[in-house]
């Protein structure tokens, strides 16, 4: 039963990507559900926002759908080179958020930042490297 539900793609990516999805759901529900401090603790740099409601929902949002494009990549990264890009593009675009938080906004300190780093670090390096195998399958 439980292998019906995984991907059915050679290789580790999808268990990756699997993994990093699922994180964002995760942490998409507690940004709906917890206490607007508590789920933005990532951004505590010293120019920190106000930890609002709104602001806690739309990172939540952020996630969510981050998260879907990359389940939804897990399954279909052989047939669908689209979706392989667009799965890659999120890990990008976590990098950037964060180190554009880190470096230019001051919204996040490295303590908070280095996992995200290196999460989706590890995602678009192997995403990149391991494109055209992937692609070729």
């Amino acid at each position: 039963m439980a292998a019906a539900l995984l991907p059915q793609s050679q290789g580790y990516l999808p268990y990756y990507l699997i993994y990093s999805g699922v994180s964002a759901v995760l942490h998409s529900v507690a940004c709906y559900r917890m206490e607007p401090a508590s789920a933005l603790k990532a951004f505590s740099g010293p120019a920190r926002p106000e930890p609002t409601g709104l602001l806690a929902r739309v990172y939540a949002t952020k996630n969510l759908y981050t998260s879907l494009i990359r389940l939804y990549a897990a399954y279909h990264l052989t047939n669908n080179p689209q979706l392989y890009d667009l799965a890659a593009w999120t890990f990008a675009g976590v990098l950037w958020l964060y180190g554009s938080e880190l470096a230019v906004y001051k919204t996040v300190r490295m303590r908070e930042a280095s996992f995200p780093f290196v999460t989706a670090g590890v995602g678009l390096v192997w995403m990149l490297v391991q494109r055209d195998w992937y692609r070729g399958l």
